[in-house]
């Protein structure tokens, strides 16, 4: 994402009213070459950040080196920034850039499906985006809230004895079970 060049940014122009998406991020190029292609969906904050660093740039990437908007950001700049960081305010070794990423792709992972996460993180494997996703709790817990509350499907069709229907009513007569017994079934 650091290596983002101008090409791959669509902004839609100023519309009033026109929702929370204000253009879209295309992906071309990744680490991976089945993940590279891919559309992130950009809102009105997003779009101001990336017009301020867009005009800013001097070259044909969106973020710059702080020393020089001609060059593209070098692929160590933030992480040696990050490294200053964590020593001045002394926090865990591993909270850094990629932590980042994880906490975002956990939080996410509370608001969508998994197949739409690892679209978004542009990972190659169902495998590498399950490492992302920590159920939490709360998260079970209101699933089956939710589960609960909804409209049992004995209830919406009147199906008794059906096949379809995902409770057998009633208990079996001792002249059925008999039956059952002498076929084999149980």
């Amino acid at each position: 994402m650091l290596q983002l060049m101008k090409d791959c940014v669509r902004l839609d122009p100023a519309r009033p009213g026109n929702g929370k998406t204000s253009g879209e991020l295309t992906i071309k190029r990744g680490l991976k070459r089945r993940a590279r292609k891919r559309k992130l969906l950009i809102d009105r904050e997003m779009k101001a950040v990336l017009e301020r660093l867009i005009k800013e740039s001097d070259c044909d990437y969106v973020f710059t080196s702080p020393q020089d908007r001609a060059q593209p950001l070098g692929p160590w700049v933030l992480e040696e920034q990050m490294a200053q960081l964590r020593k001045k305010i002394k926090t865990h070794a591993d909270a850094g850039l990629h932590a980042l990423r994880h906490t975002f792709l956990t939080e996410a992972g509370e608001y969508t499906d998994p197949f739409t996460l690892q679209y978004v993180a542009g990972h190659d494997s169902i495998k590498t985006t399950m490492r992302y996703v920590h159920p939490r709790e709360e998260a079970v817990e209101r699933l089956f809230a939710r589960l609960g509350s909804l409209e049992r499907p004995e209830m919406r069709v009147e199906c008794k004895r059906s096949v379809q229907n995902p409770v057998q009513s009633g208990t079996p007569s001792n002249a059925d079970l008999v039956k059952l017994l002498n076929i084999g079934r149980l």
